[in-house]
């Protein structure tokens, strides 16, 4: 269940709410931008949380250049706003993706929680690419 965090963008000023229901359509009918070496590596991998943790490293790159062209491109009265916008979401990826791994959940909590952040990661490129 991916809900658009309309709270922090209105609580921030960031974005309109019109915007934001966009975002979340766009967010609902397309499947992640996995990397074609993800898909690959899923498929053939004995061991999906490998295949996890390096997709998650490719993503995360793009999520940090995501978000350092947001910053660029914002007035400048809004950095600070995206920077604590920014903040906030990563505590709320680490609840809602720390939920998954739980010692009775056993191995499968692991690549669950690992999904859950490669997954949410995406979507919060997305996200800010939005921005600008």
């Amino acid at each position: 269940m991916n809900k658009c965090p309309i709270l922090f963008f209105s609580l921030l000023g960031i974005l309109s709410f019109s915007a934001c229901q966009a975002s979340e359509n766009d967010l609902k009918t397309k499947k992640p931008n996995y990397s074609a070496t993800y898909l690959k590596c899923i498929d053939e991998a004995v061991n999906p949380n490998h295949c996890i943790e390096q997709e998650l490293k490719v993503q995360d790159t793009k999520l940090n250049i995501a978000y350092h062209e947001a910053r660029k491109s914002i007035q400048p009265f809004r950095v600070d706003a995206l920077k604590e916008m920014q903040r906030a979401w990563i505590k709320y990826r680490d609840k809602k993706c720390g939920f998954f791994q739980h010692k009775q959940s056993g191995s499968s909590g692991v690549t669950d929680a690992l999904q859950c952040r490669l997954d949410e990661t995406i979507h919060r490129t997305k996200e800010l690419r939005n921005l600008y």
